[in-house]
């Protein structure tokens, strides 16, 4: 697990993200969230999370992020079971591997092409392989491929020395080596031929679980599209996908696929290749797995239906990582599972930076985030000046709000604070206002008086002293005034 964040620096908007306790102590818990707006540094976060396996790539994704007008080095510190891990000069001191990402990365290269790589640099569908499989046969197959170079080494190696030592005794000699040699070869030949069988009905037996359940999660997803074969062409899987009821193959050539997809079908396709991935890993406890927002184009049915399906993923991994721009989706996930560390990134002190997230209040908008600020007030108290004239902004408006919920019908949408004491102070005695004359409408002027000094409109609102015990009395008084009126 990745326990702790000790500090980024000099990467991307991370100029200088050190921790401050009160923000946050950098603890990351066995489900985490993070929520960003676009722009702010998250994908620079996911790709520092997926370097940690010291992929030549994925390093190069985070050292071409350096923060630019800067000649420092990036220089990145975390805690993973009890070891400091720092990345300098471009890498990383020790790797943390069992780390799945879906990130745009992945969206990318897993739309139209299904990789299988080589048996030297092996994609990550041979992890299904190996799952399924009770010996690890990739290794069996490089050290055929190895003895198989050797032998024909050594054919090379006594072909030459027969012409050198042509017409005399050692001729015979060497002859023999490579008439035994060349039978080795042959055998060693069979041998990789049998592997390499193996493996192909490795591949097409897992690679139809793969499409069965990759046509599952499409199902929930997207019904309009569904694999019908997954072959087998050298390096990669070419699957053939119906969209609409018509067939189309996936090959980079196929160009009226790709103008075919819509931005919500490519989505669907990927993210239900990652999914039925996870699903065929046999250790996926062991795993730490990372979602940078898994929901581009997708309406709200299935946002509702991603969060349920990452819930049961977060549940079951070592370590969960959810990050997304959209509030109201972590919000809905974190409503699925419980005990998550939620937290956002945030431009402080000339730095992006990871603080601690309120989700209910993150997501409150308008009089109920007014009420909520205030209540928490009284509760808890403010630690800065800044934090009170923060507070006494949110006065007007949460009186203001109420307000016009009650009085809809009398009240207008351009009308403020002043102007609902004007319609107390000219209502007639049948107007539901009569109530509010006297004592309330004394206090909500007093109010609106006191709030006026904090608000936007005074240009001196930064000047203005405020005390705890002044604005105590005033928050308590718009509470109670709110209950009343």
């Amino acid at each position: 697990m990745i326990n702790k964040l000790l500090y980024i620096r000099n990467c991307g908007r991370f100029i200088n993200c050190t921790l401050i306790p009160q923000d946050w102590d950098g603890t990351f818990d066995k489900i985490n969230t993070i929520y960003a707006e676009n722009g702010s540094g998250k994908t620079t976060f996911t790709q520092i999370i997926k370097s940690l396996s010291k992929n030549d790539k994925d390093l190069e994704l985070v050292s071409k992020r350096k923060t630019l007008q800067t000649s420092a080095d990036i220089d990145i510190a975390i805690m993973s079971d009890k070891r400091r891990i720092t990345f300098h000069n471009d890498t990383w001191d020790c790797s943390i591997k069992n780390i799945e990402i879906y990130d745009t990365y992945y969206a990318e290269s897993n739309v139209y092409i299904i990789s299988l790589g080589n048996y030297n640099n092996p994609s990550s569908f041979y992890d299904l392989i190996l799952a399924q499989n009770n010996r690890d046969v990739i290794k069996e197959m490089l050290s055929a491929i190895k003895k198989h170079q050797k032998i024909r080494n050594a054919i090379k190696t006594l072909s030459y020395k027969i012409k050198e030592h042509k017409g005399t005794v050692l001729e015979n000699e060497y002859k023999l080596k490579l008439a035994r040699m060349r039978s080795l070869l042959q055998q060693a030949k069979e041998n990789r031929q049998v592997l390499e069988k193996e493996i192909d009905q490795l591949i097409e037996l897992n690679g139809t679980k793969y499409l069965n359940k990759v046509n599952d999660y499409l199902a929930r997803f997207n019904p309009n599209l569904r694999l019908t074969k997954l072959n087998n062409k050298g390096q990669q899987l070419v699957y053939h996908l119906q969209i609409n009821g018509i067939t189309a193959r996936c090959e980079d050539s196929s160009i009226s696929l790709k103008h075919s997809l819509s931005e919500g079908d490519k989505s669907s396709l990927s993210l239900s290749f990652f999914l039925a991935r996870l699903d065929m890993m046999t250790n996926l406890a062991d795993k730490i797995v990372v979602f940078d927002d898994p929901l581009s184009s997708f309406d709200t049915r299935r946002r509702s239906m991603t969060a349920s399906i990452l819930s049961r993923i977060a549940k079951e991994s070592a370590q969960f990582f959810l990050l997304s721009h959209d509030l109201n989706f972590i919000k809905d996930f974190c409503r699925k599972v419980r005990n998550s560390t939620n937290l956002k990134i945030e431009w402080k002190d000339n730095s992006s930076k990871l603080l601690k997230n309120s989700i209910e209040l993150e997501s409150m908008t308008g009089v109920s985030k007014d009420l909520y600020i205030l209540q928490q007030y009284i509760s808890y108290g403010a630690t800065s000046d800044f934090e009170r004239r923060d507070i006494a902004r949110c006065i007007r408006p949460a009186i203001e709000g109420v307000f016009r919920i009650k009085y809809f019908s009398i009240v207008k949408d351009n009308e403020w604070l002043g102007d609902f004491l004007k319609h107390i102070r000219d209502c007639d005695v049948n107007s539901p206002l009569e109530r509010l004359k006297g004592d309330i409408y004394n206090k909500i002027s007093d109010i609106n008086d006191y709030s006026q000094k904090y608000h936007h409109s005074n240009p001196k609102y930064l000047e203005e002293p405020i005390y705890d015990q002044e604005l105590g009395q005033y928050v308590r008084m718009t509470l109670n005034v709110i209950m009343y009126i």
